[in-house]
């Protein structure tokens, strides 16, 4: 089946012939701008999608890198405190050595001097 062809009406005359290409121009003009708009928009709004996904990845990698700087500094932390706590122990440890042998060279001096083995807090008793 065949499709009827429309035939544009003629124009008779300069003047209509002008007015009819003048309106012809003009909707051409309108359609062709309202289709540049069209575009215009749908570019913008890719543009500005895009830079929300930007943003959303940008803001996830900073949470990501700031758990992982709070979980290196918290490791970190863990092991200075490890360290300090066997350093403060040794430190303990050696002073009580150090008091025993100490207490041990003042009774071994004393009773050098007095002759007696062993010095009680009231004194020598005979």
């Amino acid at each position: 089946m065949a499709t009827p062809k429309i035939e544009p009406p003629t124009r008779h005359g300069v003047l209509p012939g002008v007015v009819h290409l003048a309106i012809d121009v003009v909707e051409k003009g309108q359609s062709t701008a309202i289709a540049v708009l069209q575009d215009a928009r749908i570019e913008l709004r890719a543009a500005i999608d895009h830079g929300i996904e930007l943003a959303e990845k940008v803001s996830t990698a900073a949470f990501r890198f700031a758990r992982k700087a709070v979980q290196r500094v918290d490791e970190a932390a863990n092991e200075t405190l490890i360290n300090a706590e066997r350093v403060f122990g040794g430190a303990v440890k050696s002073a009580r050595e150090t008091t025993n042998a100490a207490a041990q060279l003042a009774t071994t001096a004393a009773s050098g001097v007095t002759g007696v083995s062993g010095v009680s807090s009231a004194g020598a008793t005979a």
